[in-house]
């Protein structure tokens, strides 16, 4: 039974982000497994060129895109202080010059002039989990982290709509309960989903995040992929 576990789950590589340096000074900043799993789970199709990642905290995944791939990556950071981490994150990582962040909202990045093309080869995003509703935090800037409202839900993925080219890629990496609510609204775009992997955090327990890709201007033809087991 080990021997057929190892082959089924033995292709996700959690040092996929070895060799790179990250400030994990704060808690906000630092590197957890979702951003693992999605840096992983994240292969840019042949002849990509550009990505754009929509809730980039302290940059970590276009980092990662920038330094494995030798792409142009570009990432959107509302909370200031992350936005300056990730910017510090890109120098000690050489890639300053393959990397640009902006401090802004994502309605804000698609309603202004910093990017004359919206063309991205891919897109990628984390967002915040929590769209149903739970305990929250008395720290603002977690909460804000951790839950994203149905408003801002529909933003990230109206952006990726816009901003992708036709038949561009995305890459997603949401919470399980709120799935079908996601599939409704990147269905809406015209945004088909092609691979839906879950994780979960034990043999037997319950998926914790579920990992999704997908194309621009495409049907959905789902491809479930065999659950990563995370310990």
């Amino acid at each position: 039974m080990r021997r057929t576990e190892m082959k089924v789950f033995g292709d996700f590589d959690p040092g996929v982000l070895n060799g790179l340096i990250f400030d994990i000074s704060y808690p906000l900043y630092r590197i957890n497994h979702g951003t693992v799993l999605l840096s992983w789970f994240c292969k840019p199709p042949g002849k990509t060129r550009r990505s754009l990642e929509l809730g980039s905290g302290s940059g970590a995944i276009s980092i990662y895109l920038a330094s494995r791939y030798g792409i142009t990556a570009s990432g959107i950071e509302v909370d200031g202080q992350l936005h300056k981490v990730s910017l510090e994150n890109a120098r000690r990582n050489g890639v300053e010059d393959r990397v640009s962040f902006f401090n802004c909202s994502v309605s804000d990045f698609l309603t202004s002039k910093r990017e004359t093309h919206h063309d991205f080869d891919i897109v990628v995003s984390n967002p915040p989990h929590y769209l149903h509703p739970g305990i929250e935090s008395p720290d603002s800037r977690r909460n804000t982290a951790r839950r994203i409202s149905p408003g801002l839900m529909n933003e990230f993925v109206r952006a990726t709509g816009a901003l992708l080219k036709n038949r561009g890629a995305f890459f997603f990496l949401v919470h399980p309960r709120d799935l079908t609510k996601w599939i409704r609204r990147m269905e809406d775009e015209r945004l088909g989903i092609h691979r839906i992997r879950f994780a979960h955090g034990k043999s037997g327990g319950q998926a914790q995040l579920v990992l999704i890709a997908g194309r621009k201007n495409s049907t959905s033809e789902i491809l479930v992929e065999p659950p990563i087991i995370l310990r």
